[in-house]
């Protein structure tokens, strides 16, 4: 019997949400780095302040939650598949 490969599941979901984390990072501070071409670099602290707002944290629990669900039922239609075939 086939059993669900969580640890599998888990590190997916996590670089799912570190690429989601980079690209909203991208796009809160797109105008941040625009401006740093042109040599004005604003402070760190102000680029973290405008990027990770409560609402990003939020939209990025939720993803995970769902990247973490749809693999996971994903991966049981699988193995159910994989019984149905094997009992044909």
């Amino acid at each position: 019997m086939e059993k669900v490969n969580h640890q599998k599941i888990i590190i997916s979901t996590l670089l799912k949400v570190l690429l989601m984390i980079v690209i909203i990072f991208i796009l809160n501070s797109w105008p941040n780095i625009k401006q740093s071409f042109s040599g004005n670099v604003p402070a760190f602290s102000y680029w973290l302040d405008h990027s990770f707002k409560i609402s990003n944290i939020i939209l990025i629990l939720g993803f995970g939650g769902y990247f973490y669900y749809k693999d996971l039922s994903d991966q049981k239609e699988l193995i159910e598949k994989s019984k149905n075939t094997n009992q044909h």
